[in-house]
């Protein structure tokens, strides 16, 4: 068999073009370049996540520990635009920011923004000393209504910038030391909620009327993560009672 014939019997394969798209960001970010992807048919990146660390993003070194979370939802040419689709810090930042002889108080919350987007919130309080729980119980309820009023008169994208700008946090700390003195007032996680999320509601601060089911909610089966921390400091005192009986005798 010649070579042409051999040629000519070979089946070819068919396969799609691709090309380069861009990826830019939302006006929140001045519309920069997040990145390239090498894609046959735009289509196929709608919907895809994008995680870039705030200080690619800020320029600021500062900001490096923290991510900003993107997703793909529009395609204009060969550029795709995506929208901010969550916030979160660094393992290592949480762990650098919680002390010795401190209290640290994290919180879980379900709300629902101007724009009619329910987000998930987990908040982080680390105070400067070990502190009553009843004054714990008082920063986590200013803490839970500040916040609720921040998200329901904003909509999901100056939630997130003011999150990057840490206005957020800085009021927050602000407040809250009024109360009792503070170290770090932080949002941990800041995210889109499942459909099956509850929205917990909460009364403004000058409300003097009983808490709703919501909050009780929150209090009592939300925040597991604070209720682990009360058993651990139970453990605590009830085994220093028990180490200062001898000396006692």
């Amino acid at each position: 068999m010649s070579k042409d014939q051999t040629k000519k019997g070979l089946a070819r394969v068919n396969t799609a073009r691709k090309i380069w798209y861009r990826i830019v960001g939302p006006k929140l970010f001045g519309q920069m370049e997040l990145g390239e992807t090498y894609l046959t048919s735009p289509e196929t990146a709608m919907g895809r996540n994008i995680k870039i660390n705030l200080k690619d993003v800020t320029g600021n070194v500062k900001d490096q520990n923290a991510y900003v979370k993107f997703t793909v939802d529009e395609v204009e040419g060969t550029t795709l635009k995506a929208s901010v689709a969550g916030y979160e810090l660094t393992a290592t930042s949480v762990k650098r920011m919680v002390r010795k002889n401190t209290n640290r108080l994290d919180d879980y919350l379900v709300l629902k923004t101007k724009d009619g987007k329910n987000i998930v919130i987990k908040t982080l309080l680390v105070t400067q000393s070990k502190a009553q729980r009843s004054l714990q119980k008082q920063l986590r309820q200013k803490m839970k209504a500040f916040l609720a009023e921040e998200v329901r008169n904003n909509s999901f994208e100056t939630v997130v910038g003011n999150l990057v700008s840490r206005k957020t946090q800085m009021t927050l700390k602000k407040l809250l030391y009024k109360i009792y003195p503070i170290n770090e007032a932080a949002v941990r996680v800041l995210q889109f909620a499942k459909n099956n999320a509850v929205v917990m509601e909460f009364q403004n601060e000058n409300s003097k009327s009983s808490p709703s089911a919501a909050e009780m909610h929150v209090e009592d089966s939300k925040n597991t993560v604070a209720a682990e921390e009360e058993s651990t400091e139970e453990m605590e005192e009830s085994s220093e009672e028990e180490a200062a009986l001898p000396e006692a005798a």
